[in-house]
């Protein structure tokens, strides 16, 4: 459950880091601004995808304690 907390919480600052990436590329039209939020938004995805394996990873331990306690 930590792990997937972090990996959205992690998430959720490459998404407003890209956000104001996004805003320098609209109001200067720097390439490296684009550049940056294309990369920060993928690393935003990354981090939402780590944190669905880190629960999925969570829920087979669970099952898998549960049908060998029983």
């Amino acid at each position: 459950m930590m792990t997937q907390r972090l990996w959205l919480g992690l998430a959720v600052v490459y998404t407003c880091t890209a956000a104001i990436q996004l805003y320098l590329t609209a109001s200067t039209g720097a390439v490296w601004a684009g550049t940056l939020t294309a990369i920060g938004f993928l690393a935003a995805l990354l981090c939402v995808f780590a944190a669905w394996k880190a629960s999925k990873r969570r829920r087979d331990e669970v099952s898998e304690i549960d049908s060998h306690g029983s």
